[in-house]
């Protein structure tokens, strides 16, 4: 069935597979890079310690987050302030690309681990802005502890563990994106297909109905001639019998007497014929 409409099915082949051949090897790039903190609790100073430093004592130890029970807490609101449309809105006003993501791996000690991801037309530009993501986090971090305006002493803060040193290509986003042409050049190639169909199937009806109007036009072209052949127009019709000439009443009565007389004569005449016999 596609081959009988091969100009649209190699074409669209051919469509799809120049499409294909840029989008894996010469469409842009996206690389990837990463970075890890650690945020560290901080080190609150004990009673004993309090008692013998009164200036210790006297600085503010009013952190909200310190005070709570789960200690990653502080690493899930770290997390919503790096994915909101905010700090994406600045990644962009940086002139970077705000495609990056925010996780939060597996927690040890009294720290908890935040892993940025972020992606990039270049390997430069990935790293710049995993870099910048990491400072957004230190700014947050101490802005959000700050609300009581608690110490610095009383604050978690942001380690660095794994710095984006290198970012390496996303093959799996050319790889999707040769899905996706693929899959377009499959539709296309179906919907071009039911297109010269439809178009095949309107010149056959075409075709059709103007050879039914031609029929009928000779039949309509034939019509007159038939009708003129039967009025005057056909083979010379045969010659009517002569009718029988008319008598006078005296003519019919002399006949009609005739045929009264010939039966007797032909009586008379048998009769010598059977004495004879005899």
């Amino acid at each position: 069935m596609l081959w009988q409409h091969k100009i649209s099915v190699v074409s669209v082949l051919v469509l799809t597979l120049l499409a294909g051949s840029y989008v894996f090897f010469l469409a842009p790039r996206s690389y990837s890079a990463s970075t890890v903190y650690v945020l560290v609790t901080p080190k609150v100073p004990t009673a004993l310690q309090l008692s013998k430093d009164p200036a210790l004592a006297a600085l503010n130890s009013d952190n909200p987050y310190l005070r709570s029970a789960d200690s990653s807490l502080i690493a899930q609101v770290m997390v919503t302030k790096l994915s909101s449309s905010d700090t994406a809105d600045s990644v962009v006003a940086a002139g970077l690309k705000p495609d990056y993501t925010v996780t939060l791996p597996a927690t040890s000690g009294t720290g908890q681990l935040i892993r940025i991801e972020a992606s990039g037309s270049s390997p430069a530009n990935a790293i710049a802005t995993a870099d910048a993501l990491g400072d957004r986090l230190k700014s947050e971090l101490r802005s959000v502890q700050k609300v009581n305006n608690a110490d610095d002493l009383y604050l978690f803060t942001a380690l660095q563990i794994d710095a984006p040193n290198k970012a390496t290509e996303q093959f799996s986003s050319r790889l999707r994106a040769l899905i996706v042409v693929l899959i377009g050049g499959v539709i296309l190639l179906f919907g071009a297909v039911s297109i010269a169909r439809l178009v095949e199937n309107s010149r056959a009806a075409g075709d059709d109905s103007l050879s039914m109007e031609e029929r009928r036009s000779s039949r309509r072209r034939r019509g007159p001639r038939v009708a003129r052949r039967g009025f005057g127009e056909s083979p010379e019709p045969s010659s009517p019998e002569p009718a029988p000439p008319q008598r006078n009443p005296v003519q019919r009565g002399e006949a009609a007497a005739a045929r009264d007389i010939e039966p007797e004569a032909a009586v008379h005449h048998s009769e010598p014929d059977v004495h004879a016999k005899r």
